[in-house]
């Protein structure tokens, strides 16, 4: 199996969400993976890094939009996994309580 793919699957399967067929190429079903809230775009390389121009965001974001969720990137680089999501929508996870306490 590639590894693209078994990431896909994972973290599909880690994060309780679908796996969208066509890894997310047709424009009614965009993305890699659904859950209720996220859009999930998985990216997988072997190299040293990964870079994530403006304008892939804005694909994301705009597919995430569609559907009425908010975009996520899970990037997997050799054997790190990392989430990336805007600050805007990071904020709105956070409790309320947390920020709070941060501001005194």
């Amino acid at each position: 199996m590639q590894k693209w793919k078994k990431l896909e699957n994972n973290a599909a399967k880690e994060f309780k969400g679908k796996r969208n067929r066509g890894s997310g190429n047709r424009w009614y079903n965009p993305g890699d993976i659904r859950l209720d809230n996220f859009l999930i775009e998985a990216k997988q390389t072997e190299r040293k890094s990964y870079s994530i121009s403006k304008r892939t965001w804005d694909k994301i974001y705009e597919e995430a939009l569609f559907s009425y969720r908010l975009p996520v990137m899970l990037l997997q680089i050799q054997d790190l996994e990392l989430v990336v999501l805007s600050k805007e929508d990071f904020q709105k996870l956070i409790p309320i309580k947390s920020r709070d306490s941060r501001s005194r």
